[in-house]
């Protein structure tokens, strides 16, 4: 049995208690167990069985799936930031140009597309419009040092689902990110439960 606890700043403790019944407590720092929580909730697995995974990933086997993120920044230090934090919790894939990110939107499936507004070539608003024609389930979350009431009314009719102003807090950026997959989450889950009531009616 895995007994999993959070606490603040404090460092990853594994403690091996009652061994004979095998059960094992881990402690670990609160941020992490909010990344952590994410990443089971949208893999539809607890904690403690997300632990056991990480554990059996020593045999060589690799059984997490984590959620897909596609950035398109053209300042280096914010691309990378927003990379940096992201990358424990997500796949992220980084450019720095409109028609790059289409190109990679049109070979790759990803949950959500994270886009600058003013990007060299096609602005942020284009991409985000083409890219929805190429893969409509994909969310996207549009980033802009420039915000109005103008532009934040085109980016949702274009497709966004929200609209955040910078420098992007990470946090903000992430917790926005987990509420999109949750409800992405929520409502497939939902369609599917349509889907089978229909079914068991015919």
């Amino acid at each position: 049995m895995i007994y999993i606890s959070k606490s603040t700043n404090i460092p990853v403790e594994v403690h091996s208690q009652a061994m004979r019944q095998r059960q094992i407590h881990i402690r670990i720092p609160e941020e992490l167990y909010k990344k952590l929580k994410v990443r089971c909730v949208y893999g539809d697995t607890t904690i403690q069985d997300y632990v056991v995974k990480l554990l059996s990933d020593s045999t060589g086997q690799h059984t997490t799936e984590r959620a897909s993120v596609l950035i398109v920044e053209d300042e280096t230090i914010i691309r990378e930031s927003l990379r940096d934090w992201l990358k424990d919790t997500y796949q992220v894939t980084t450019t720095e140009n409109g028609e790059e990110a289409l190109t990679l939107v049109a070979k790759e499936d990803y949950d959500i597309l994270i886009v600058d507004v003013r990007l060299p070539g096609k602005s942020g608003l284009q991409v985000l419009s083409e890219a929805k024609d190429l893969k409509p389930r994909m969310q996207c979350i549009v980033i802009t040092a420039y915000p109005s009431v103008e532009l934040a009314v085109e980016a949702m009719k274009v497709g966004a689902v929200d609209y955040l102003i910078k420098p992007v807090a990470p946090e903000l950026l992430e917790r926005v990110m987990w509420e999109t997959l949750l409800k992405c989450k929520a409502a497939n889950n939902n369609k599917a439960f349509g889907l089978k009531e229909s079914a068991s009616r015919q």
